[in-house]
């Protein structure tokens, strides 16, 4: 990341605990026992007891390879029906995010972070946007282990941002990124996929991938409040239904950093 780029997501105020400090005080007793109960019932006052420290902790954990990760995975996986299931699934993917953890792959965590914190709106948005300006700048938990990775991380700042003033930048910011991970000689390709962001990794769920290109779509494409119509070029390139070499895109944005 170059200093200008170092320099664009610190404007963001980043903060490791902004999202926590946010979403933890909205979880009463009740939710935190519905997320204990996620593992089918099993362990729930072990786990009840765990997450309940971490509602009240100051800080985010680095490692989450045992309690309560199991039940903050499966709640990840929830679809949520209204408020009160998307708090709970944005507290669990944010400690997930921010932790070294078993499955080793928090691109599937940042999604439906990104999913809840937009159907939230403010201030869960911008909440969202410092504590992701932080994990982008500092790269923490599982985030080093795969070179394909912080592109998401950018993707993510970029989608709950697209609504503002720093969207071309940071859209020039991710083309760059996306260009230096499809150069890379050293990933695998997988050719299958039509959008950029997967011919480079092999670790992403088909459920993972549906929900980027929705959120791409919800936030770029088919957002009235986006009115720059290079943003609407790169969300139909990145959910697949436009093939623009990344040439293209890297062109539209020449400048705006």
């Amino acid at each position: 990341m170059t200093g200008s780029d170092r320099d664009l997501f610190a404007s963001f105020a980043p903060n490791e605990r902004a999202l926590l400090a946010w979403v933890a005080p909205q979880l009463d007793a009740a939710a935190i026992e519905e997320i204990a109960e996620a593992d089918y019932g099993v362990d729930v006052p072990e786990y009840r007891r765990a997450l309940t420290d971490l509602v009240h902790s100051p800080w985010l954990p680095d490692d989450l390879r045992r309690d309560p990760a199991e039940v903050l995975a499966l709640t990840r996986w929830t679809t949520p029906a209204g408020r009160r299931d998307h708090l709970r699934r944005l507290f669990a993917c944010t400690l997930l995010v921010r932790a070294v953890t078993a499955g080793g792959n928090p691109v599937d965590s940042l999604a439906p972070l990104v999913d809840s914190a937009w159907e939230l709106g403010e201030p869960a948005r911008d909440a969202a946007v410092r504590f992701l300006a932080w994990c982008r700048l500092n790269l923490p938990g599982d985030w080093r282990d795969d070179s394909s990775a912080p592109v998401f991380l950018t993707l993510a700042v970029l989608l709950l941002s697209a609504e503002t003033a720093t969207a071309a930048a940071l859209a020039a910011v991710l083309v760059e990124e996306l260009d230096a991970v499809l150069t890379d000689p050293e990933l695998p390709w997988r050719r299958r996929p039509r959008s950029p962001l997967y011919v480079r990794r092999d670790t992403d769920s088909a459920s993972t991938r549906r929900l980027w290109s929705a959120l791409v779509t919800r936030c770029l494409v088919d957002n009235p409040a986006v009115v720059d119509p290079r943003l609407t070029a790169l969300g139909r390139a990145l959910d697949g239904n436009a093939a623009t070499p990344i040439t293209e895109l890297r062109a539209l944005f020449t400048g705006t950093t």
